[in-house]
């Protein structure tokens, strides 16, 4: 038997716990009765305002990716370090796995974000049916889970005060972008994917900061 899509309801990722979808009023925090896991958050930008947010996102995620993140000089020897030029050399060096997870994370996760929402949010604002919206918002809530650039941001802080000491250290904008890409993603990331399916929604936004009502039967 086919099961499909309910977008009407909502499903704890903590306990499976599920409640019927209800809108949230800006700053307003959707919380799950059994194990009061946070299951939705109240955006406070509207639909134009999280695509200008998403469209900025995807501008910063390029200039971060393309420019030198730092400058290295070490007795004359300068050596400029890109995004994907420091994947390239740590690939080189033999860490497979360890550029891999780098790519994926500090990349193509995050930019898999700012394209789905950009591919969410873009027919909402011009009033057209999004075919495939489902399997979209899925695919978010995916790259959502590995999209971790902050971590990166932590690994990189990290390699440049273990080389300050022994090289001469210059921040490139890369690095300066990123900063304000991990802003930006924990903007966009601040309601999750709850806000989402709230503008695919006509109902009248419910009033209160209650915990969402359950739907009977569906606790397992």
């Amino acid at each position: 038997m086919d099961l499909l899509p309910r977008p009407d309801l909502l499903v704890c990722a903590e306990c499976d716990a599920v409640y019927r979808r209800r809108r949230l009023k800006a700053g307003q925090r959707l919380r799950c009765q059994r194990c009061g896991t946070t299951l939705g958050v109240g955006h406070w930008l509207s639909a134009d305002g999280q695509l200008a947010l998403t469209l900025a996102a995807l501008v910063v995620l390029f200039i971060a990716s393309t420019n030198p993140i730092v400058t290295l000089d070490l007795g004359g020897n300068r050596s400029v370090a890109t995004f994907f030029v420091a994947i390239a050399s740590t690939w080189r060096s033999g860490e497979h796995l360890v550029a891999a997870l780098a790519a994926a994370t500090a990349f193509a996760f995050p930019l898999a974000v700012v394209v789905l929402r950009i591919w969410v949010l873009l027919p909402m604002l011009r009033h057209h049916p999004l075919r495939g919206f489902v399997p979209a918002m899925r695919a978010l809530r995916f790259a959502l889970r590995w999209s971790m650039v902050e971590v990166f941001m932590i690994g990189v802080l990290v390699a440049l005060v273990r080389t300050a000491g022994v090289s001469h250290v210059v921040v490139g904008p890369g690095l300066l972008a990123y900063v304000v890409l991990v802003v930006l993603i924990a903007a966009i990331q601040s309601s999750g994917v709850h806000a989402l399916w709230e503008l695919t929604e006509a109902e009248p936004a419910a009033a209160g900061t209650a915990a969402a009502a359950p739907v009977r039967g569906f606790h397992r």
